[in-house]
């Protein structure tokens, strides 16, 4: 599996879904899931989380300063292959735990947005300065703050480590799941989707050239493609096109036109129903968020 394949299956395992609901009723924060391509998967910088947060990342100026901040030091855990613990940008207690999965980043636990010290008439003027730039009412400024959640940096060391307990035990499931598929999977099937990976940009791919390609005939390996991945072949080439459109619009200033034929698909109709019954939105949407 590539680094894309394992923060897939992360971010749709069960595991994430459960601790995620879990974390969220014991201590009241939320966390995502963020790939190197910056795709998040989850609810941190949401609306379930801090009202002040979503505040500041409702702005544009706002949105840009958090994603500064933590890129910063998302870069630094990965580069220490270790947690870390910071005050964001507007004084906040976030944490960023790398997720490395046979000594190759694939993803990064977000979780945090709970303020250092309980909420305060003193916390509230530093924060005033702190945000000085941003265009709000101050009544509306002191409502979010006076709701936002707040955890000794004590207990917030805890679950960082309770974060990398559940990372280590989610990367050991991945692993031993990619071991027995390892098994598993016949060489015809794993051939195939080494040669749909090499082709799926090109819109003219059909099933028959992929049997073709493992000396199939068209029907016994539509059968065994759908038994052996859980898709259909058509299914399986639409998801790869998608994840590609998805890291394309993430990490480039293409155009979603551009992106839709790079990416394999003959037309925005087609580009655009595949995205949504895979993601739930449009690519505008998509990109926009």
């Amino acid at each position: 599996m590539n680094s894309n394949i394992d923060f897939e299956y992360l971010a749709k395992s069960e595991q994430f879904a459960e601790f995620t609901k879990l974390l969220k009723k014991l201590t009241g924060l939320v966390m995502a899931l963020n790939s190197p391509e910056g795709i998040i998967h989850g609810t941190f910088g949401s609306r379930d989380g801090s009202p002040l947060c979503c505040l500041i990342r409702g702005s544009a100026e706002g949105l840009r300063r958090c994603t500064a901040c933590d890129h910063r030091y998302h870069i630094k855990a990965i580069k220490n292959s270790r947690p870390q613990l910071y005050t964001c940008h507007a004084g906040f207690l976030d944490m960023a735990v790398p997720v490395f999965v046979q000594g190759r980043y694939v993803a990064i636990i977000s979780s945090g947005q709970v303020l250092p010290e309980p909420p305060s008439e003193i916390g509230f003027t530093r924060l005033l300065k702190r945000l000085s730039w941003l265009n709000c009412s101050e009544a509306v400024l002191r409502r979010a703050y006076f709701k936002s959640p707040y955890l000794p940096r004590e207990k917030i060391r805890y679950i960082m480590e309770l974060l990398e307990l559940f990372v280590w035990q989610l990367c050991d499931s991945l692993q031993k799941i990619k071991d027995l598929e390892a098994k598993l999977e016949r060489d015809e099937i794993r051939r195939a989707k080494e040669f749909i990976a090499e082709h799926f940009h090109n819109p003219s791919l059909r099933l028959a050239d992929v049997a073709a390609h493992v000396d199939f005939s068209p029907a016994h390996f539509s059968h065994i493609f759908k038994q052996a991945s859980g898709m259909t072949f058509v299914q399986f080439v639409q998801e790869k096109r998608v994840n590609e459109a998805k890291k394309l619009m993430t990490s480039t200033s293409q155009s979603i036109t551009e992106i839709c034929f790079s990416c394999g698909f003959n037309s925005m109709t087609n580009f655009n129903r595949a995205f949504r019954r895979t993601e739930h939105c449009s690519p505008r949407q998509f990109r926009k968020s």
